[in-house]
C-alpha cells in the first residue's frame, strides 16, 4: 500500500486538480438554455476549454473546428496524466487513446479511397501530436490502400486489417477495413490490462469491462437495426472482452428480432438499465448515463490506482461528447427541448433542466 501511495501520489493530486475543472451542474444549466452557438462558444471560452478555443478564429467557427478544439483539451489531459502515472499505467492510457488513432486511420483510409489530397485530409484528423503512433505523413503520401496497409506493419491495427483485407477485395468497399480498425481497439485495451500487475488489474478490469460491454451493446444495435447486417456478421464484428456480455449473450442478442426481444435476453443488470428504452436510438444514451455513474463510483474509490486517472479521462471524454452534441444542435438552430434527451452531461445522479 505504501509503495502504491508513493507511486501514485503525484498522479492523484494532478487528477483531482483536473477533475475540479470539469464543467459543473451550473455550467450545464447555462449551456442547456443556450439558443445560439456563438453564445455557447463564448461561455465555454470562460471555462477550462478557454485555452483550446482561443486558437479558433471568428465568433462562430464550424462544428469540425470546435470538435477538434474540444478534443485538444482532452488530449492535453491525456498527455499530462500519461507523464504522471507509473509506466504500466501510462501504457494503458496510450492503449485507450487508440480509439482516436482508429478514427484518424479511418479518416485517412477514406481519403485515400476517395482520392482526396493530403491537404484535404489532414485538417480532419484529431491533433494527437506526440501521443500518436501512426505514420501519418507517410500514410498521407500514398494513393492506394495496399501500400497504406504496408505502412502499418508495426501498428496495433495491422493484424486486424490483414484479416479483413480479403473481404475488402471481395466487396469492393471500405467497410470491412473500417470495422477491422474499430474492433481492434477493445482487444488491445483488454490485453493492456492483462499485462498489468494483479492489484492494478483488478480495478481497471472491472471499469474497462463495463466500457466494452457498452460498446458491444451499442454496436450490436447499430449493426443489426441500422446497418441491417446479418446476425452472423454482427456477431463477428462485436467485441466480447467485456465484463458481463459474453459471446453467448452476443449470439442471442444478434438474433433478437425487435427491441423487446433484445432487452429480454440481456443479463439482469443491463436488462434493468435498458428497460426504459422505447426505440433503438435510446440504448446508447441509457448506457452512457449508467457508465457515468460507474465512473463516479470509481473516482470515489482507492485514489492510488490507475482507476482514478482512467475514470477521470473517461468522464472528460463524456463531457466532450455531450458538448459536441449540444453545439451541433445549436449549429442546426434546434431548440433545447428537441435535443436534451440525446445529451447526457457527466453530472453525478443525472441532470435535468426546465426548458
Amino acid at each position: 500500500m505504501i509503495a502504491r501511495v508513493f507511486r501514485y501520489s503525484f498522479a492523484q493530486a494532478k487528477t483531482k486538480a483536473m477533475k475540479a475543472r470539469l464543467l459543473s451542474s451550473e455550467d450545464w444549466s447555462v449551456l442547456l438554455r443556450m439558443k445560439d452557438l456563438q453564445d455557447a462558444v463564448k461561455y465555454l471560452r470562460g471555462t477550462a476549454y478557454g485555452a483550446a478555443l482561443s486558437h479558433l478564429s471568428g465568433l462562430s467557427p464550424d462544428m469540425r473546428a470546435l470538435s477538434l478544439a474540444l478534443h485538444d483539451a482532452l488530449f492535453g489531459d491525456y498527455a499530462g496524466l500519461s507523464k504522471a502515472v507509473p509506466t504500466e499505467g501510462a501504457r494503458l492510457l496510450k492503449r485507450l487513446l487508440l480509439r482516436f488513432e482508429a478514427e484518424n486511420l479511418k479518416t485517412i483510409l477514406r481519403g485515400i479511397w476517395k482520392g482526396g489530397a493530403p491537404s484535404e485530409i489532414r485538417p480532419l484528423l484529431f491533433r494527437l501530436g506526440r501521443l500518436s503512433r501512426l505514420p501519418v505523413d507517410e500514410l498521407l503520401a500514398v494513393r492506394r490502400i495496399e501500400p497504406a496497409l504496408a505502412l502499418l506493419k508495426t501498428s496495433p491495427f495491422h493484424a486486424a486489417l490483414l484479416h479483413a483485407f480479403p473481404q475488402y477485395q471481395a466487396q469492393g468497399r471500405l467497410f470491412p477495413l473500417e470495422i477491422a480498425v474499430d474492433i481492434a481497439v477493445p482487444g488491445q485495451v483488454a490485453a493492456g490490462i492483462e499485462a498489468m500487475g494483479r492489484i492494478e488489474r483488478r480495478g481497471a478490469q472491472a471499469l474497462i469491462g463495463r466500457w466494452i460491454d457498452g460498446l458491444a451493446l451499442s454496436w450490436l444495435a447499430r449493426f443489426r437495426h441500422v446497418y441491417n447486417l446479418s446476425p452472423e456478421e454482427a456477431i463477428h464484428y462485436t467485441p466480447s472482452e467485456g465484463r458481463s456480455i459474453t459471446l453467448r449473450d452476443i449470439g442471442r442478442l444478434a438474433r433478437a428480432g425487435n427491441l423487446a426481444a433484445f432487452i429480454a435476453v440481456l443479463p439482469p443488470f443491463y436488462r434493468e438499465v435498458l428497460s426504459p428504452a422505447k426505440d433503438w436510438m435510446q440504448l446508447h444514451i441509457l448506457l452512457e448515463r449508467e457508465f457515468v455513474e460507474e465512473l463516479f463510483k470509481a473516482i470515489g474509490g482507492d485514489p492510488f490506482r490507475i482507476t482514478l486517472p482512467l475514470s477521470y479521462l473517461l468522464l472528460k471524454e463524456s463531457e466532450v461528447r455531450s458538448l459536441e452534441s449540444l453545439l451541433s444542435a445549436l449549429e442546426l438552430k434546434h431548440p433545447a427541448k428537441s435535443f436534451m434527451q440525446w445529451i447526457s452531461p457527466p453530472i453525478r445522479g443525472g441532470f435535468h433542466v426546465q426548458v
